[in-house]
């Protein structure tokens, strides 16, 4: 279906991809993992055909449509409506209207001839049951009930990221490239998502950072070497890469601890022997049979001199096994709290806006330290939420009391507020102000901005560079609540576990809307909440939410497909 040989990329003086390599069958799942800017993106652009590559060789199959969802998918302004933006992006807008455009004239032959081309276009592209098709995938993704005219500038982020993987889910295509395709994604919609990639026949390349899904998608992992800039290939899902990551990890660290253990036994028997040569060199003989003894000294020093050197050159050719290389994983390091108790308290709490979304009444009181955890589908008013609690917006009716030494960092503001016409390097100057001198290489060495990227301008970052340059922001207001809506998006995998293990010592409050299952599992949330159409009430567990879901999943996934084209 696709092989890479020897793919090369630069960007400028900068080494994106030297010598990629690997092959995808037909049908087969992979997952593309490395650390940000490794060139994930980069690479599935050029597989998509939307980026050059400087050398090397790239064969597809002949004739196989290929979908890519790019990272950023719909991150644009546009007034194209919700439906027409589906008939887009699965090919039969154009054919549909060059149908209609030409049925006012197919009494002229040769408009008829050229009629009936689009129709085959059409027809190819399953035109005909597209609506169908539309209703069944839409209604997986959790977006049937939005309006077909509906424009794409009124769509929430999550939204809009379900719009962009349904246009590409769509083309019925061969081949799927996705980038961060759960990025936004509500746990109904992820859970669809893993199933009907585990059912469809298309081969697939995923570049995510959702261990749970690509454990439950993929049976190979590729991996792009940050160092060598090459891919390394591995069997199995993200749990079994992960392990045999570490196992040959832990193996290469005790094959280089042995070989300068034995390197240094061997420089030291040199050593010993030119020490040796050394004091027969200085020995002062008697006069008796001088000659004899001066004879036998200096071959001594000569044979020890040789010995010595031989075992140098052996110590010298002992070095096969490179040193163990590893990226530092960022030191998140949050600060000790001393949390106020209650953190929140809200009482008949109506969230949302006065010509929009509504809630219903939401008593809800959150004690310090205390760890909660809100769900809900895309759209159902989860951050609306979050800008309540912080102050960000104001309640319709009801209230929210703050207890006045709560000190919250909120990652979504972070991240909002950031003008992007800037460079990291000075809003950390407006930040700190005074101790900016002191602060500024502590800030880039802890969240591995290099010089170069800290006078870049924000917009030029990228996804995951963004984030970080948001988190480094929270982190140093030393905050006492931290609020996350999606913290994990854009960030990888390495980043993620770090972000993790210092969580598990911040012992102020965290409110926490996130779709990653693994993230959850690590977060240890004290209380669960789903909110539902404009209901937020308490749930156990997450398996039992999901639990909840999975028979709609399936029903829609059958009915799915009797309608869906045979590739799939």
């Amino acid at each position: 279906m696709l092989t890479l040989r020897d793919i090369r990329k630069r960007y400028s003086t900068r080494r994106i991809l030297e010598g990629v390599s690997f092959s995808l069958g037909e049908g087969q799942k992979a997952a593309l993992v490395g650390h940000n800017g490794v060139g994930k993106s980069t690479l599935l652009r050029i597989i998509a055909g939307e980026e050059s590559y400087d050398k090397g060789e790239m064969t597809r199959v002949n004739r196989i449509l290929v979908g890519y969802l790019p990272q950023e998918a719909l991150s644009e302004s546009s007034e194209e409506t919700f439906f027409d933006y589906l008939e887009r992006m699965a090919g039969v807008g154009e054919a549909r209207r060059s149908m209609e455009a030409l049925a006012e004239h197919l009494d002229q032959p040769e408009k008829l001839s050229e009629y009936e081309e689009w129709q085959k276009t059409f027809e190819r592209l399953g035109g005909y049951q597209f609506r169908q098709r539309a209703r069944g995938i839409l209604e997986g993704l959790a977006l049937s009930h939005l309006d077909e005219d509906r424009p794409l500038d009124q769509l929430s982020g999550g939204e809009r990221r379900k719009a962009a993987l349904a246009g590409v889910l769509l083309r019925g295509v061969d081949f799927l490239l996705l980038d961060e395709p759960t990025n936004n994604l509500d746990l109904p919609a992820l859970l669809w998502l893993e199933r009907y990639l585990t059912k469809t026949k298309a081969s697939c390349l995923v570049a995510s950072h959702d261990r749970q899904f690509l454990d439950n998608v993929v049976s190979r992992v590729i991996e792009l070497d940050a160092l060598t800039k090459k891919a390394n290939l591995y069997t199995g899902g993200w749990t079994d890469y992960a392990e045999m990551k570490a196992y040959q990890t832990r193996k290469h660290k005790e094959a280089y601890r042995t070989q300068e253990d034995e390197k240094a036994r061997v420089l030291e028997s040199s050593l010993e022997k030119k020490a040796w040569a050394k004091i027969g060199a200085e020995m002062k003989m008697p006069d008796k049979d001088r000659m004899s003894q001066g004879y036998h000294r200096d071959r001594s020093e000569r044979k020890l001199g040789t010995q010595a050197k031989t075992l140098e050159d052996r110590a010298n050719r002992m070095t096969k096994v490179e040193r163990p290389t590893e990226k530092r994983p960022i030191d998140f390091m949050f600060p000790e709290t001393e949390a106020p108790a209650p953190a929140i308290i809200t009482k008949d709490l109506v969230f949302g806006y006065p010509e929009g979304f509504r809630s219903e009444p939401a008593t809800l009181t959150i004690p310090a330290g205390k760890r909660i955890g809100v769900f809900g589908i895309n759209g159902a008013g989860k951050s609306t939420l979050l800008q309540t609690l912080v102050g960000e917006l104001a309640p319709l009716s009801g209230s929210v009391d703050r207890d006045v030494s709560l000190l919250i960092g909120n990652l979504m503001q972070e991240h909002e507020d950031i003008d992007r016409e800037r460079q990291p390097v000075s809003i950390y100057h407006d930040r700190f102000g005074a101790e900016f001198e002191e602060k500024l290489p502590i800030l880039l060495n802890q969240f591995h901005f290099s010089t170069d990227l800290s006078e870049t301008k924000v917009k030029f970052l990228s996804p995951g560079e963004r984030v970080r340059l948001a988190l480094s922001l929270l982190i140093s207001a030393g905050a006492n609540a931290l609020v996350f809506d999606e913290p994990t998006n854009h960030l990888d995998l390495e980043t993620i576990e770090a972000m993790e293990e210092a969580l598990e010592d911040f012992t102020g409050t965290v409110i926490l809307v996130t779709h990653d299952r693994k993230f959850i599992e690590h977060m240890r949330l004290d209380d669960l909440y789903l909110l539902d159409r404009g209901t937020l009430t308490q749930i156990d567990t997450i398996a039992a939410y999901q639990e909840r879901l999975m028979p709609g999943i399936l029903r829609n996934l059958k009915r799915l497909d009797e309608r869906i084209e045979k590739k799939f």
